[in-house]
């Protein structure tokens, strides 16, 4: 998505295992912000992304403090996608402008009114400040659009690869906690809630994205110590739409069928 600007991103790091683990979650939000961006009519940066996609969730299974979510449904449906479809069911979904019922933005999701609205926003801009990133100019997206959110995380565990070889334990423990930290007040709190409403609507690739999402980050905020989030009070204010009070993990699990689970392939 590239929708946040950064003036000096670090230069590629080296081997080492810590390293790989943080370069390969990196890509996994990576794909994940750019797939929730309108598609192109060529699909080749997506499918680009896709395949650096499998490989970091390869890497993750193999990894001794990682796992990896199974994107095989995913990737398959995009290998043969045509893009003027894949765009119409982008519209379908959510909306040419802001779907009332299934937003990519996470204020409807966690608060109703337009003071609590406001300091949510601020509080997300205010996490991409202390990290010298902005919303481009020419991205178009407020804040708290799903692809900037998993754009930033990507970029702070970019950060934290560099970090581990480059840098001490200090800068390590700043950028963990701040993944952590934004995971807690923001992404887990409310994709799983998205993937839900997502799942009410398609049943073709933005379904398998959105469970995907929900499962990836319900495993980032375990894996990071957090509790299971709590769903109180959690409205879809935009449509008025009441959301149980369930945790994401619950949801994420919800979502598994028989035949297809996005937590397949978790180490």
């Amino acid at each position: 998505m590239d929708a946040l600007m950064d003036a000096g991103r670090p230069s590629p790091v080296q081997d080492a295992a810590g390293a790989a683990v943080a370069l390969a979650r990196s890509a996994v939000y990576r794909f994940l912000s750019l797939a929730f961006c309108p598609p192109a009519e060529d699909l080749s940066a997506l499918r680009a992304e896709g395949a650096a996609l499998g490989q970091a969730l390869d890497g993750l299974r193999d990894a001794s403090d990682g796992g990896g979510v199974a994107a095989e449904d995913l990737l398959r449906v995009l290998q043969d996608a045509d893009g003027a479809a894949l765009r119409a069911g982008y519209h379908h979904v959510f909306g040419h402008q802001a779907s009332a019922d299934c937003p990519l933005y996470e204020t409807p999701y966690v608060a109703a009114e337009i003071f609590q609205q406001a300091q949510h926003l601020a509080d997300i801009a205010g996490f991409y400040r202390a990290f010298g990133l902005e919303a481009a100019e020419d991205a178009g997206e407020r804040a708290d659009h799903i692809g900037l959110e998993l754009e930033f995380m990507g970029a702070l565990a970019y950060r934290e690869a560099y970090a581990l070889v480059h840098h001490g334990p200090a800068e390590v423990a700043l950028l963990r906690e701040a993944q952590r930290a934004f995971l807690r007040d923001h992404l887990a709190r409310w994709v799983p809630l998205l993937a839900r409403q997502v799942g009410r609507r398609t049943e073709g690739f933005y379904r398998h994205l959105a469970d995907l999402a929900a499962a990836w980050v319900t495993r980032e905020a375990a894996a990071f110590g957090l509790p299971p989030a709590e769903g109180a009070g959690v409205t879809l204010a935009a449509a008025g739409v009441a959301l149980p009070a369930e945790d994401p993990q619950a949801q994420a699990a919800a979502a598994c069928t028989a035949e297809r689970c996005p937590l397949d392939g978790l180490l």
